[in-house]
């Protein structure tokens, strides 16, 4: 299924030489660099912004503390692994960043099998509720909820806040590294919530008033003035709405509140009836909106455009707006 999607992802020019230069490290220019209501699980009760449409996407770190220990669990930490040696949630296994994409094909989402053999050794499978966290922001988090939903698996959430409000809340701490049992994940992908290059050409050239491709990177990347493929700028008639604006301002940075998510995303033409394409440079922004958009509930077969700018800019056969 992902070679036939693979086998419809044109690279229109792109050279082998372009491929390998495009490094994971290089990613979203933000993609790898986490730096910069109601009585529910995985909710605090007192403060906790009220109205998602899936809260449970999100665990709040009160309800994971409570949680630690338990077998039906796998927490997984996406930090880079010198954070991870230096201390880590009790329990939580490391996965790498760079394998969410695939070492062959660089622009893509790593194959199906490779990625089964990684999460079956990290003790996951679909009986299992795997709990993500990262520096803080989710960035990396939504990534791998996005690669385990493509692949089927059917219970993910992200830590909100992350490490950083984790350990600013003085919570457990632990550099001991687990030894998980082995379990058989079965990869099925979902190609609903993924989109090639041939797909959102057709919807960039002929626009369609219920389809929003939503460039979730930074304006200067958006207007072309920070350029980091072959052109800069964007796809034509895409809308902006930097990932960064889905979180407070405050650290440690948690998401906003439902009303406040959902009116900016109203701002730029997203109901709950409105098919959003998302797109980054290299698709790890775009898991994060695609993520918040799920949270409170808008959009309707939404798709993460994987190969995003690191393709479509680089090609010479895709039109581009400034």
């Amino acid at each position: 299924m992902l070679n036939g999607l693979r086998r419809r992802l044109p690279l229109l020019g792109l050279t082998l030489a372009v491929l390998l230069a495009l490094p994971l490290a290089a990613a979203c220019g933000g993609d790898d660099d986490d730096t910069t209501g109601g009585d529910r699980p995985g909710a605090d009760t007192a403060g906790e912004p009220a109205g998602y449409a899936e809260p449970d996407l999100l665990a709040e770190t009160d309800w994971l503390a409570g949680k630690l220990g338990d077998p039906s669990l796998v927490i997984v930490d996406i930090r880079k692994k010198e954070a991870y040696e230096a201390g880590h949630i009790p329990g939580a296994v490391w996965y790498d960043q760079a394998a969410l994409k695939d070492p062959d094909e660089k622009l893509y989402v790593i194959r199906e099998s490779l990625f089964a053999e990684k999460a079956g050794a990290l003790g996951i499978d679909t009986s299992k509720e795997v709990v993500i966290y990262d520096d803080g922001t989710g960035l990396w988090a939504t990534r791998l909820w996005w690669v385990l939903d493509y692949y089927g698996h059917p219970k993910a959430r992200v830590v909100n806040g992350g490490w950083a409000k984790w350990e600013k809340e003085g919570r457990p701490v632990t550099k001991e590294v687990p030894n998980p049992t082995p379990a058989k994940f079965v990869a099925k992908p979902n190609p609903d919530v993924i989109c090639a290059l041939d797909y959102v050409k057709e919807k960039a050239t002929n626009p369609d008033p219920n389809v929003v491709i939503l460039d979730a990177r930074t304006q200067a990347e958006y207007t072309g003035a920070d350029v980091r493929a072959a052109r800069g700028g964007h796809i034509p008639n895409a809308v902006n709405l930097d990932w960064q604006a889905s979180l407070t301002d405050t650290d440690p940075k948690v998401w906003k509140p439902a009303d406040q998510l959902r009116a900016q995303f109203a701002k730029v033409g997203i109901t709950k009836d409105t098919q959003v394409i998302t797109y980054c440079q290299t698709g790890v922004r775009a898991a994060h909106s695609l993520f918040t958009l799920r949270l409170v509930g808008l959009g309707k077969g939404n798709k993460v455009y994987d190969g995003s700018w690191a393709e479509w800019g680089n090609s010479k056969e895709t039109p581009v707006q400034q």
